[in-house]
Order: structure tokens, then sequence, then C-alpha cells
């Protein structure tokens, strides 16, 4: 067997300039690594040559920086992954408040050109970049042209009628319509942690669960039920999952993801890392006006959710 290829990770653009590397760059934030930067990523990689496909990132979205406050679709440690799958040799995660002011010509001639030594790079239709989004694609394959770095531009990919964006996606989520997010992703949907302990309220209605916490600045989905599939300790379940603040029980003041494991044998597993897979959008949260009431409607939840998940 080969050798395995392992993605390297920089935390500043300095830091891989010391490689020496010649590279093929690929341009953008990549928040949720959709289809449509799937797109510009493989282009990096399918034509780099002798050169290192580089991935030129962020630590943190350029939208917070600029006041906007964007919950994201991946945190960093997903997004690693995801962008190593697709075959990169390095993704360098750049402080945005150290290039923000940056004049846009500079950004091509000083990062691209000098540190990088970028022979070519790939980005989206609407990549923008330097001081205040003043650099578009135009100026990019201009000065490009002029410095002997290729230009690749990538069209934007389509789901049905609708563009493939970030944005959207994070629409679809936040009205719970799982399917249609995953097919612009082009994976599903999941939300990781570590287990946490719950108030055992499940338990006590004969439903126990496993509470994963939604981490912050990550968006969350619409609040309501799911049916679910959830990973843990190596094996997957089928799981009802409630997004949300639980009103009946005592309103959380942050959401969370609890998921009642569909015949689980029962172990403890407090502590370990989990991944819930919302499948498909079942109904809102509410509040009851008793636990007996909302007994009955969980019991009611799984029957759906297991002719859902079929």
């Amino acid at each position: 067997m080969g050798k395995q290829r392992i993605m390297k990770i920089y935390h500043s653009i300095e830091e891989y300039a010391k490689t020496g590397y010649e590279s093929h760059v690929a341009l953008g934030f990549f928040d949720g690594v959709h289809l449509g930067h799937r797109a510009v990523i493989e282009s990096a990689v399918r034509d780099k040559g002798e050169c290192r496909a580089v991935v030129l990132t962020f630590d943190d979205s350029p939208a917070r920086y600029l006041g906007n406050d964007v919950a994201l679709i991946t945190d960093n440690a997903e997004k690693a992954q995801r962008i190593e799958a697709l075959g990169a040799d390095a993704v360098i995660f750049a402080d945005f408040g150290r290039l923000k002011d940056t004049d846009a010509e500079d950004f091509v001639r000083e990062v691209l050109k000098k540190k990088l030594r970028a022979k070519k790079v790939s980005c989206g239709f609407d990549y923008r970049f330097g001081k205040n989004g003043r650099g578009d694609t135009r100026l990019l394959k201009e000065i490009g042209d002029q410095i002997g770095i290729e230009v690749e531009i990538k069209e934007p990919v389509y789901c049905g009628e609708q563009a493939v964006s970030s944005s959207a996606i994070r629409a679809l989520l936040k009205s719970g319509r799982i399917e249609e997010a995953d097919r612009m992703l082009g994976y599903p949907y999941r939300i990781g942690g570590v287990i946490g302990d719950g108030n055992h309220i499940g338990t006590k209605m004969g439903f126990p669960t496993v509470n994963l916490p939604m981490k912050k600045g990550m968006v969350v989905p619409r609040f309501g039920v799911y049916a679910s599939l959830i990973s843990v300790g190596g094996m997957r379940y089928r799981g009802a999952t409630n997004i949300g603040v639980h009103p009946t029980v005592g309103e959380n003041s942050e959401p969370l993801c609890e998921t009642f494991i569909l015949d689980f044998g029962g172990e403890d597993l407090y502590g370990k890392y989990a991944e819930c897979t919302p499948i498909a959008f079942v109904r809102e949260e509410m509040k009851f006006n008793s636990l007996d009431a909302l007994t009955m409607q969980v019991k009611k939840d799984i029957e759906t959710i297991k002719r859902i998940l079929e």
C-alpha cells in the first residue's frame, strides 16, 4: 500500500511561505465546503502539476470583521477535514484582520505571487479581495496576466434552479429543509460534539436521550423534531432528535440537540464524541401543558420517525 497523504495545516501565510513551495491556490472562505466550493478546490488539486494544491481561507468569517454576525455551517476542524478529503496538500487559515487593509494589487503581487509563489489560482465568480473588497475577478485576471499567474474562475453551481451558496444553505437549515441543504452541501449536514449530562427528564419519561451542545457561532437549524441518525462509539443508530430550547421542561438559555436513540442498549455514553445527522424535519418544537402530553407526542413522533427511516 502507498503512503497515506496527510494535508498540512498552516495558521499564517508567512508560515506557509517558509516552505518555498510553488502553489496552485484555491481562494475563498469556503464555509460549508459545498458543491460550489468543491469545484474551486478540485480545480486546484486537478491542475496542480508539480505545485502544491493550497487552500487559502481565514480563521474566522470576514463578515464578522465587517460587523455582520453570520452563523457558520462548518467550524475550522470540519472544514479542514472536508478540504483534505478533496485532495488538497495544504490549507492556510489566515488572519483576516491582518489582511483586510491590504491593497487589492498588493494582495495579488505580494501575497499570491511572492509569498505563496502561485502559478495558478482558482476562485468563484463572485470572489472579492483587498481593502474594502475592491478587488474582483476581473482585476485578479488582469494582474495575473501581467505577472504570470493563471486565473481560473468557476461559474456558479446549481441545484435545480437555485445557485449553490453558503447563505442559501444557511437559509435552508433555518427553515428545516435538511434534504435540500444536503443536496447543496454534497454531503449530510451533521452536528458533532461530546455528549453532555442533561436534566434526565427524558429518562423519567421513559425516553433516555443524549445531549449535544450547539456550538456557539454555528448555524442552528429550525427548532423542532427530526428523524435522525446518530453515530457514537463506532456504531450508528436511528434517532428522534429535538433541536431547540425545550420549553415544556424549563426553557434552556442556549439551543440543544437532544436525541432519543431507537433500539439502544442503554450503556453510559456521557463524555463520548457523537455525531447527529438530521434526516427529515417532523414537526416544530412545541410547549405542552404537562409531561404526560409531551410523552404521548414523543411516542407519536417515534412511530413517524420509524416510518421515515425504514
